[in-house]
């Protein structure tokens, strides 16, 4: 830390610009601080890393690699409660006049791999934002100002005309206070780390891996037994509004249908029961506001697995599923939407490969479907509310009616796509009885809590293989050119920025973090570097990123030139990063 005083001490009173020359490796108490970089523009912050030996944080605590996630989110989670305590402490005391801060990440509450916290086989790093102090108080190099001083650094206390506009000038360069800069780097920022080291409770840890073991162990038992979902009882699943935090205050917690009720008995020598949503067709109906689109967002968010406390630790759904739902305007490339559209009266408009830049609902659902099929999803997520009714079904008076149909509703090409693709599909309905027709089993929720519904007969289908979906290949030539010329930007709180087409991406990856918006933008930079050739097959060159990634680590692919970049990349699905390609401009399926 003595270099870092030095250095410190020699900026007193120059501009912030000279905050770069902060940047380097300091040591204390065999803690490292690397000071990555300073950016910004009239406020700097400074991107630490912060290196601790593994055996001084976690002592003789033993854990494999496909735990490493579980562990990462854990210590991530920790510092981040350390970095908010520190800073409100900081913030409270008169000594930090000019304010510096620390920045902690905010994360959700699903167990992701991140560059936030990277294990080593010997080291442990942490990241963290600071901000950097701004001298605008009364204070300059640690003393009390005159009134001169006062002017220098911004305040406008009895100051004339001419101090005024000298002041302004002041305020646009900004003023290093070595007092502010020391109180924060070397007090400060060192008393966190070495405060988080020596209070860090490593068996609050082996829970946390423990239960992550247990998530892991549900997955592989639903995949073996035939169910794509699984939701304990007793899981809190209802959420405030449109945020991913939980309702506590009057939930009812979650009870399974006695008649699908499984047990299922955990590495950790506990035993869940609770209800298990087998492979096929499945509808949940009820009315309005007792609860059915509250499951069905419990099991679309159970593709991730949640920390302790959550609520939802015990709901598993397979990794794969995809939320179906009508996206007015959306692009389409040359999308194979023959299962839904037929005999069309305009023979221009070819269902094989449909082509549009302003898709309808019913026609933005089917391309969606059958880009599900091409990602390897195992299970679609149907909400009525959310849906394209000419797509989802036409009842029995409108098919009298309508002699010479162009469409075929998604429930007569469910039992198909399961038969052949292997694809389960779950429907939250309201209005219609129609769905009955089609399911395997039928959950009615009434006042939150769901029963299995079995008045009801499924009705006998003819047996018809008809769609296999036209393979096609991706042109990222135009991509390639907007990746290199480096025009992609994060746009908060969930746009991406290529080149000129903005993608809004939270309806994709719901809850999406800075982290995950970075990754979208570094992977789509990484795939065009990736593919020389440009023409590829993109599901195939995705699975051969996320392998890379598999066992390299998210951060190996992470571009931290990008604008808006966080400096943070967190996990998103393959299925997911299929999704925001298929609705880019630039991303061309030809026609052959």
């Amino acid at each position: 830390m003595q270099k870092l005083n030095e250095i410190i001490k020699s900026l007193d009173g120059k501009a912030v610009t000279s905050y770069s020359k902060l940047v380097g490796i300091y040591e204390r108490n065999n803690i490292i601080y690397h000071i990555v970089s300073v950016s910004g523009a009239q406020y700097k912050y400074a991107r630490v890393d912060i290196e601790i030996d593994k055996e001084a944080l976690l002592k003789d605590l033993i854990f494999s690699d496909k735990d490493k996630t579980a562990v990462s989110t854990f210590i991530m989670r920790e510092f981040s409660t350390a970095v908010h305590m520190a800073n409100n402490e900081m913030q409270m005391s008169e000594s930090n006049v000019q304010k510096g801060a620390f920045i902690p990440y905010r994360f959700g509450t699903r167990v992701l791999q991140s560059s936030i916290v990277k294990i080593s086989e010997l080291k442990i790093c942490m990241s963290l934002t600071v901000k950097l102090p701004y001298n605008n108080s009364a204070y300059n190099n640690g003393s009390r100002a005159t009134q001169f001083d006062k002017a220098q650094s911004g305040s406008a206390l009895a100051m004339s005309q001419a101090m005024q506009k000298e002041s302004l000038d002041k305020r646009k360069k900004g003023i290093i206070s070595q007092k502010a800069l020391k109180l924060l780097l070397t007090k400060n920022l060192t008393r966190l780390a070495e405060d988080f080291v020596s209070g860090f409770d490593a068996s609050l840890l082996k829970d946390a891996i423990s239960l992550y073991k247990d998530q892991q162990f549900i997955r592989n038992y639903l995949k073996k037994w035939g169910y794509v979902s699984f939701i304990a009882n007793g899981s809190v699943i209802t959420r405030k509004g449109k945020t991913d935090i939980k309702d506590s205050l009057g939930a009812i917690p979650f009870k399974s249908p006695e008649s699908l009720e499984i047990e299922i008995k955990l590495p950790s020598g506990k035993k869940v029961r609770g209800m298990g949503i087998k492979r096929g067709i499945t509808v949940i109906t009820g009315d309005a506001y007792h609860g059915k689109s509250t499951i069905l967002d419990a099991i679309r968010e159970g593709i991730y697995d949640h920390v302790s406390g959550d609520g939802r630790e015990y709901v598993i759904t397979d990794s794969s599923a995809m939320a179906i739902r009508s996206e007015d305007g959306r692009n389409i490339r040359n999308t194979d939407i023959s299962f839904f559209l037929g005999k069309l009266p305009n023979n221009k408009i070819d269902p094989k490969h449909f082509f549009t830049d302003n898709a309808s609902g019913s026609t933005s659902q089917a391309s969606s479907v059958s880009e599900a099929i091409e990602s390897g999803c195992a299970l679609m997520l149907f909400d009525e509310d959310r849906c394209a009714n000419n797509f989802m079904y036409k009842d029995e008076k409108m098919k009298t009616v309508i002699k010479n149909a162009s469409t075929v509703p998604f429930i007569d090409n469910a039992q198909m796509i399961f038969d052949k693709f292997g694809i389960s599909s779950v429907i939250v309905v309201g209005a219609s009885g129609e769905y009955f027709r089609v399911a395997d089993r039928v959950i009615l929720v009434d006042r939150f809590l769901p029963t299995e519904y079995v008045d009801y007969k499924k009705a006998e289908q003819p047996v018809k293989i008809l769609f296999s979906p036209t393979p096609r290949s991706a042109d990222l030539s135009s991509l390639g050119k907007t990746a290199l010329r480096r025009e992609i930007e994060i746009k908060a709180p969930s746009s991406v920025k290529i080149g000129g087409e903005e993608i809004d991406v939270s309806d994709i990856v719901t809850h999406v973090t800075a982290g995950q918006l970075d990754f979208i933008s570094s992977f789509i930079y990484y795939i065009t570097v990736m593919e020389r050739n440009s023409v590829c097959n993109l599901y195939k060159s995705v699975l051969s990123l996320y392998d890379k990634i598999a066992t390299q680590g998210a951060e190996f692919i992470h571009q931290l030139g990008l604008r808006g970049s966080s400096g943070v990349i967190e996990y998103v699905r393959p299925q997911d990063m299929m999704a925001v390609l298929y609705r880019l401009k630039c991303v061309e399926f030809p026609k052959k």
